[in-house]
């Protein structure tokens, strides 16, 4: 059931951005979009808002390509950030889970068996969310960065069209500018470096993530220290049962009847 909420909540948001792509602003969408794969995820009760976050973004990026529906605006820095940042969410995500095993089989050395799951998951979401914000960061810098390149295009286009005999600084940097990823060599498109990278859509985008793994850090947290109350709870019932089963060893009897089953009282 909890698969079924985790894959019901993105497809719930993409619906809403397929809708609204046509008319509405980019970030507008994709807020509203965002808002409804939570507010999914929250009814379910699912906790796992950082891979709703990433199944998100790449759903969302995959009707980008797929529909017609989507203006040119999308299929550029939009689609790069959605791409680039759902993969990076679900790599993190998968790289938690497969550590889960050592990690809980660690906090259960200094902590409680029962509780050990609840404090992996509460420590190693926090660590998560960290990930993800530092590299959202560091591609809003790059991102930021890319505009001294998109001025060096944009001038000696205009120099070359006004007779300057100038290289176009764009396709030099089309022949040279590569991107590897996974040992492979990729081009960097055109577009991008006549235009740039939307630093803004990069941070919104990166944003949204962020706010989908904060959430689950929150809930991850949370279900630990009612775990952790529930369990010191119950210690204290037990140990107060055991106290009381003591004292009621230890009473005299005070009912008139002696240990062996006599009566004390006096015949004359």
């Amino acid at each position: 059931m909890r698969v079924a909420n985790v894959v019901t909540a993105p497809l719930a948001g993409v619906v809403v951005v397929t809708a609204l792509a046509p008319v509405v602003p980019v970030a507008l969408t994709l807020l509203l979009g965002a808002a409804v794969a939570t507010a999914v995820t929250w009814r379910a009760d699912t906790r796992l808002y950082g891979l709703v976050g990433a199944l998100y973004l790449l759903t969302v990026g995959t009707a980008v390509l797929a529909s017609g529906r989507f203006p040119l605006a999308w299929q550029r820095t939009p689609l790069v950030a959605l791409w680039g940042f759902g993969l990076l969410s679900l790599s993190v995500f998968c790289l938690r889970v497969a550590l889960g095993v050592v990690g809980r089989r660690l906090l259960a050395l200094f902590v409680s068996d029962e509780s050990a799951a609840s404090v992996w998951e509460a420590l190693s979401a926090f660590g998560e969310t960290l990930v993800v914000a530092w590299y959202v960061l560091t591609a809003h810098e790059k991102a930021v960065r890319s505009g001294g390149v998109v001025a060096g295009t944009a001038g000696t286009t205009v120099l070359d069209a006004a007779g300057y005999d100038l290289p176009i600084l764009a396709a030099v940097l089309q022949r040279h500018s590569t991107v590897t990823l996974a040992g492979r060599e990729f081009l960097v498109p055109l577009w991008a470096l006549r235009h740039g990278i939307d630093a803004t859509v990069v941070l919104f985008v990166g944003c949204l993530i962020v706010g989908f793994h904060t959430l689950g850090t929150f809930a991850a947290m949370w279900r630990a220290i009612t775990e952790a109350g529930d369990y010191a709870a119950e210690k204290t019932e037990a140990g107060a049962a055991a106290a009381a089963a003591t004292d009621a060893a230890t009473d005299p009897v005070t009912d008139g009847t002696d240990r062996t089953g006599g009566s004390n009282e006096r015949t004359d």
